[in-house]
């Protein structure tokens, strides 16, 4: 058994030497307090401003040309930023899926409804290239906030199906405002309806035959955003052109207006 000054002595040394290891750490590194923000690990570092919005810029687009099993033509649109080049393969996909389905040539158009904030919306015409008769036409819509394609259900409050009613009542009104024969008292708008958005507006679509006589074989009708606002989804891509479409840095919505948009042209200036 060592005597006991030895052990005193030792638990001395023993002692000084943490003391001393401790401090010499303390002297290399800052404590918590002296760590700024920007020193807080990425991945727990909060947002600047958690209920800021992102605001997206207007998207680059161009045409793409594509033959389908040697007979059909397709043309449609491509998105040139890397970040959401995924779309281009997206909206290809529909595209020539649609083309599929017919068991005779057809050709493509398209036409960009919606290129703002977040929201991408398009409408594609196909044609019988035999007769260049009008077959079908395929609008979508793609949201950038959720990364895919939405649906007409998506742009209002989930829960509360009297968007449904009132949508309804507008598109009829709307229909009766342009003198249409209409078929039924109610117009349908169910889960998956067609439809397309435009800067200030959104506009459903039908079939021919499906709500009117054939004098409008493709009935589109347009309600103003504002006149849902009570009903969109916050935060929704229909919420977020309505909440910019007056803002000063906003494109001007005409750009792309039914009217004046370029058919099958170079979209990227």
């Amino acid at each position: 058994m060592a005597p006991r000054g030895i052990k005193t002595a030792a638990l001395a040394l023993m002692a000084a030497m943490m003391i001393t290891l401790i401090c010499a750490c303390a002297a290399d590194g800052p404590t918590w307090d002296a760590i700024t923000p920007d020193e807080t690990p990425a991945a727990t570092a909060a947002p600047a401003n958690p209920n800021e919005e992102r605001m997206y810029d207007r998207l680059e687009l161009m045409r793409h040309e594509e033959l389908v099993d040697e007979q059909s033509v397709m043309i449609c649109p491509a998105v040139a930023d890397d970040e959401y080049g995924y779309l281009s393969t997206l909206i290809a996909i529909r595209v020539r899926s649609r083309i599929r389905s017919y068991d005779y040539a057809v050709s493509t158009s398209f036409r960009i409804k919606c290129n703002a904030n977040g929201v991408l919306s398009m409408l594609i015409s196909f044609y019988d290239m035999e007769t260049d008769e009008l077959i079908d036409k395929l609008p979508i819509t793609y949201d950038l906030a959720l990364g895919r394609e939405i649906q007409i259900q998506d742009c209002f409050e989930e829960g509360d199906g009297a968007w449904r009613s009132v949508l309804s009542a507008r598109v009829q009104s709307a229909a009766e405002g342009q003198h249409m024969t209409l078929l039924s008292d109610i117009l349908p708008i169910e889960d998956g309806r067609p439809f397309y958005l435009t800067g200030a507006g959104i506009t459903v679509m039908y079939r021919p035959y499906e709500i009117t006589t054939g004098l409008d074989p493709w009935p589109e009708l347009s309600i103003p955003l504002s006149n849902l606002k009570r009903w969109l989804k916050d935060g929704g891509a229909a919420d977020r052109l309505l909440k910019t479409e007056n803002t000063e840095t906003e494109a001007p919505w005409n750009e792309y207006g039914a009217d004046t948009e370029e058919m099958n042209g170079d979209l990227s200036a």
